[in-house]
C-alpha cells in the first residue's frame, strides 16, 4: 500500500518548481495546501493551479509573499484581493475547457479523498470537475500525486474513484471537510424564483449555479409539472426535493447529475453512497454536445451585471475580478442546442444595499463580457422577465429597463438611445 506520511514530509516529494493541481470546492485539500505553503518558505518557485478553493487558506500568505504562485480560473475568498493586485494569475476559462488544458501544464496533484475500500479505491467525494483529468495528466508526466484521507468525505456515486496505487503518498487530513453554507435568502430572491418558475417548460432538466437566487429556484422546483431533473451544482435544496419525490429520473440517468456538490455537513452525509446523486467530471457535464441532446434543458445563472442589450458580466465588476466564467458558457451553448432549451440570467435588480443597479446602461470599459447578448434568452429580476430572444436593441433596452429597480429606470431609459 502507498506509504502514509506526515503532511510536511509528503510535500517534500514534490519536484523543484512543481506545478501543483489542487482538487477544488468541498474537496479542497486544505491539509496538504497548508503544508505546501510552509514548504514554499524554504523552497520558493512552486505554483498551485486550481479552480474555486474553500476553507482556511493560510498558504495564501506565501502567495502574497511571492514564494508560491497561484493560477486560478475561479478566484475565491482572499484570492480575490490578490487577483486585484495581480499577485494571483486569473485565467478566463470555461470549465469545459479545463480538463484538456492540464496535460503539459501540471506535474503534481494534491487531492482530498475518502478512506480506501478493501480494493484500495478512494472516492474524490463531492467534486467531480477536473480532478481525475488532472490525475491522468500528472501520471502521464510521471509526476507526484499526494492524497489526504478525510474520514468524513462522502463516498459519492459516479465518476469519482481513485486508487491508492496511483498515489505517491497518503496523509491523514488534519483539517475538516470544506463546507458551503446556504446563502441568506430574502423575499426578493423568492420573487425572482417565482418568475423563473413561470418560464420553465414541462419536465425540464434544470442547471443552476450557487447563491441565493439558484437556491430559491431549487426550492421552487417541487411544483414543476412533470417533475424536474438537476444538472451542474447540487446544494442542500436537493435533499428536500429527493425526499419528496419532486425530481424525476431520466431514461438512463439519476435525478441529479452534479459536477460539484456544495453544501452543509448534512448534505455531505446525504450524498454518501446515494445513487440518486451522481458526481461526474466537467468533461461530461460541461460538454455542450451532451447537454444539447437533452430536451428542454434550461440553464439558469446569476450575474454581477447585465447591460441594456443583454451583455452579461460574470467575472468582474467595478474593475475587480470577483469570480470566474464557470460553466455558464458551456451550459448556455448546450441549452441553445437543446430542443426546447432556454438560457436565463436571474439576478437582483440592485446590490444587497440597494445602492447600485445591477442592470446598467453599458458595461464599464474594461469589464469583460462573459456571456454575449446573443446567448441570452431572458433576464429575470424581482420586477419581472425581460424577454430578449429575437428582440432588437431598442426592444431589449425597453425590456431591461422594465425589470430594473424603479428608482433607476429613468436614468437607464435616458442612457439607452438604441432607437
Amino acid at each position: 500500500m502507498t506509504k502514509l506520511l506526515r503532511p510536511d514530509t509528503a510535500v517534500r516529494l514534490l519536484p523543484e518548481g512543481a506545478r501543483i493541481l489542487s482538487s477544488p470546492s468541498c474537496s479542497t485539500p486544505t491539509t496538504l495546501l497548508a503544508a505546501v505553503g510552509r514548504l514554499a518558505c524554504e523552497r520558493p518557485g512552486m505554483g498551485v493551479v486550481a479552480g474555486m478553493l474553500l476553507g482556511s487558506l493560510p498558504w495564501l500568505d506565501a502567495v502574497a509573499a511571492g514564494t508560491l504562485s497561484l493560477r486560478t480560473w475561479h478566484p475565491s475568498g482572499e484570492g480575490r484581493r490578490l487577483a486585484d493586485t495581480g499577485v494571483v494569475d486569473y485565467v478566463p476559462y470555461r470549465l469545459g475547457d479545463v480538463p484538456a488544458s492540464l496535460p503539459g501544464t501540471v506535474d503534481s496533484l494534491v487531492v482530498r479523498v475518502s478512506p480506501p475500500d478493501a480494493a484500495g479505491l478512494c472516492s474524490i467525494g463531492p467534486s467531480g470537475s477536473y480532478t481525475l483529468a488532472g490525475l491522468r495528466a500528472v501520471r502521464a508526466a510521471g509526476g507526484v500525486v499526494l492524497a489526504e484521507i478525510d474520514a468524513a468525505l462522502p463516498r459519492t456515486t459516479g465518476d469519482t474513484l481513485l486508487s491508492v496505487d496511483d498515489c505517491t503518498a497518503l496523509v491523514e487530513a488534519d483539517t475538516p471537510t470544506c463546507l458551503h453554507q446556504p446563502a441568506i435568502r430574502t423575499e426578493i430572491h423568492d420573487r425572482i424564483a417565482e418568475a423563473v418558475l413561470g418560464l420553465l417548460p414541462r419536465a425540464p432538466t434544470v442547471q443552476l449555479g450557487i447563491g441565493a437566487v439558484p437556491e430559491a429556484v431549487t426550492d421552487s422546483l417541487g411544483s414543476v409539472e412533470g417533475g424536474a431533473r438537476l444538472v451542474g451544482m447540487a446544494g442542500d435544496g436537493v435533499m428536500r426535493l429527493l425526499d419528496t419525490g419532486a425530481l424525476r429520473r431520466g431514461a438512463h440517468t439519476p435525478p441529479v447529475v452534479a459536477v460539484e456538490v456544495m453544501g452543509t455537513e448534512r448534505l455531505m452525509a446525504f450524498v454518501d453512497r446515494n445513487p440518486d446523486v451522481e458526481v461526474v467530471s466537467s468533461e461530461h457535464v460541461h460538454n455542450p454536445r451532451w447537454i444539447g441532446e437533452i430536451n428542454r434543458f434550461v440553464s439558469i445563472n446569476s450575474a454581477l451585471e447585465v447591460d441594456l442589450t443583454g451583455q452579461v458580466a460574470l467575472e468582474a465588476a467595478g474593475g475587480r475580478v470577483l469570480s470566474g466564467i464557470g460553466g455558464a458558457a458551456d451550459f448556455f451553448e448546450g441549452a441553445h442546442r437543446s430542443t426546447g432549451g432556454l438560457r436565463v440570467v436571474a439576478l437582483r435588480s440592485t446590490d444587497a444595499r440597494g445602492a447600485a443597479s445591477k442592470i446598467v446602461a453599458r458595461l464599464a470599459p474594461g469589464t469583460p463580457v462573459s456571456l454575449p447578448r446573443h446567448a441570452v434568452d431572458a433576464v429575470v429580476t424581482e420586477h419581472g422577465v425581460a424577454w430578449l430572444r429575437g428582440a432588437s436593441l431598442q426592444e431589449r433596452a425597453d425590456a431591461m429597463v422594465a425589470v430594473a429597480a424603479p428608482g433607476w429606470r429613468d436614468r437607464l431609459a435616458a442612457a439607452g438611445g438604441f432607437g
